[in-house]
């Protein structure tokens, strides 16, 4: 029972563990504390999707929320690993042919079958919509999709494709009579028709999403079959609203509350490494940039950014193992490259940038801006783990190398559509390397920008640089997976030798769950309702 009324500011302090005294207060039993008992789950989630259309634009929020309602021919598990899933088998027929074995008798949650029509139209619509941040990296490389026989699938590419299977656990099947739906009509409910493991009751943009197990679904059946994804983007509300009894699970657990929900003997923290790297884009592309100017705040008569100089300076002067330290409290590993040493296509010779403000200062001197320049740093502030606080300490640190630095930062809803856009000239960021290996992210945030081709989608600096789309071909094109390692190796030398990008750490992942929940996080970062079983 609640004696008195709390107010959320004073609930939210006691959940981070500040020096609040709630007298005559009583949390046992705030909100419905056997929600879960009784088939429903509560997940706070972090940042807001912002749109259930699964092939209009692909972040983490969107495509974890389409993964509940549809499903792909191949499934990425935790470990970013390819499963299967509409496909219960494939095989590489030769250098451009794939094949896949079918999953017999799946129906979409309306009730009707799934086809091979329905397969071949959602490819081409995810390779065709218009979107600023497609899924055609995912796609651009097919040729032509044919079904030899019942239960069977064969897709030809127009050059080898080494990742082709887990490349289609990115694309969602949709219902063939869709394929000229709009994106509201998704999000209304309309056309948002799975195989998936739920159904689509409800979506309130950057409020809620309402879920029901689908009764038609072909796989195991969600342990909750009702779910409620509630968008709470900030931090302290969201651990207060799980202490308080509201919320089941949450996400993005902030570090400073980890040891309140350790001492609740209702809850446990569930931790781990995820595949993202957090890093900043720099604009390298335009002779003249938006958000730098000189100190007197006239324009520039050149780009800092495109000098190699200028761009060495600012990695060099951020101090990351403080970062890493103090904002995020040790839940993160300071980052050298797009994934930790060792992995696939990273190499032995690129080591994380050390801390040196005066080289800094000397590398800016020796490119002409020994008095510095005025800049503003732009960043989300609900998506990445910290974003506001890692962009507002980087701010701090370019302004002891002589820099004169503003911030902004805004909600992910906003912030994803001005990055894609380009308005930056140096913006806080992140990509899940979901594909075990460094091709992905090269594709994606490197790669010279061509929509067509699905490069360079996520490229919000509009890094070029011709070597590197030419060697990238080359190694996305070979099948052996030793020779393209080494490709790619050499590829990530040249990159980050050239500071494409200023990689900053992986995070860690920290959720908070009820005791009698059993969950595990995903190197995908992705929060899914039917990874969560009851004990």
């Amino acid at each position: 029972m609640i004696k008195r009324t709390i107010s959320r500011r004073a609930l939210m302090q006691w959940a981070l563990g500040s020096a609040v005294v709630l007298q005559g207060y009583s949390l046992t039993g705030l909100g419905s504390a056997q929600a879960a008992g009784n088939g429903l789950l509560r997940i706070g989630m972090a940042a807001p999707p912002t749109t259930l259309d699964p092939h209009l634009k692909s972040n983490a929020p969107n495509n974890a929320l389409s993964t509940h309602i549809y499903d792909t021919l191949v499934t990425n598990d935790e470990k970013s690993e390819s499963k299967p899933g509409l496909a219960t088998a494939w095989r590489a027929v030769d250098d451009t042919h794939w094949e896949f074995d079918l999953r017999p008798d799946v129906r979409f949650s309306d009730g009707e079958p799934l086809t091979v029509e329905d397969i071949v139209v959602s490819f081409d619509r995810a390779n065709t919509i218009e979107s600023t941040a497609s899924f055609r990296t995912y796609t651009r490389n097919i040729k032509a999709i044919t079904s030899p026989e019942a239960g069977k699938l064969v897709i030809e590419t127009k050059s080898p494709e080494p990742l082709l299977p887990n490349s289609l656990s990115r694309i969602r099947i949709i219902r063939a009579k869709y394929k000229d739906a709009t994106s509201e009509q998704f999000n209304n409910g309309t056309a948002a028709i799975g195989t998936g493991p739920y159904v689509l009751k409800e979506y309130v943009p950057g409020n809620r999403v309402s879920l029901s197990a689908n009764p038609n679904y072909w796989g195991t059946r969600p342990a909750l079959p009702e779910v409620e994804l509630r968008i709470v983007t900030d931090a302290g509300a969201r651990l207060a609203n799980l202490l308080a009894g509201d919320l089941d699970l949450v996400e993005q657990v902030p570090y400073e509350g980890i040891g309140r929900v350790e001492q609740d003997e209702r809850f446990r923290i569930v931790r781990g490494v995820s595949s993202r790297v957090v890093f900043f884009s720099l604009d390298t592309s335009r002779d003249v940039t938006p958000f730098i100017a000189g100190k007197d705040g006239k324009p520039l008569d050149r780009n800092p950014l495109k000098d190699l100089r200028v761009r060495q300076a600012l990695s060099m002067a951020i101090n990351r193992e403080a970062i890493v330290e103090r904002i995020m409290q040790g839940n993160a590993i300071v980052a050298s490259q797009f994934l930790p040493a060792g992995a696939p296509g990273t190499s032995p010779a690129i080591k994380p940038t050390p801390f040196d403000a005066e080289k800094a200062k000397a590398l800016l001197a020796e490119a002409g801006y020994s008095d510095g320049f005025r800049l503003t740093i732009h960043g989300p502030n609900d998506r990445i783990v910290n974003d506001a606080k890692i962009v507002q300490a980087v701010a701090q640190m370019l302004t002891r190398v002589g820099l004169d630095v503003s911030v902004e930062v805004m909600p992910w809803s906003v912030y994803a559509d001005k990055a894609d856009a380009h308005e930056f000239s140096m913006n806080l960021d992140s990509w899940g390397v979901n594909t075990g290996e460094t091709s992905n992210p090269m594709t994606a945030l490197v790669a010279t920008q061509n929509p067509d081709a699905g490069m360079g989608i996520a490229n919000s600096g509009r890094y070029s640089n011709p070597q590197v789309d030419a060697k990238l071909l080359e190694a996305k094109r070979t099948l052996d997976d030793a020779k393209r390692d080494k490709m790619l190796s050499e590829l990530s030398e040249i990159v980050f030798n050239d500071v494409a990008l200023i990689p900053m750490h992986h995070e860690v992942l920290v959720a908070a769950a009820r005791k009698d929940l059993q969950f595990t996080t995903r190197a995908d970062q992705y929060t899914l309702a039917m990874n969560v079983k009851t004990a």
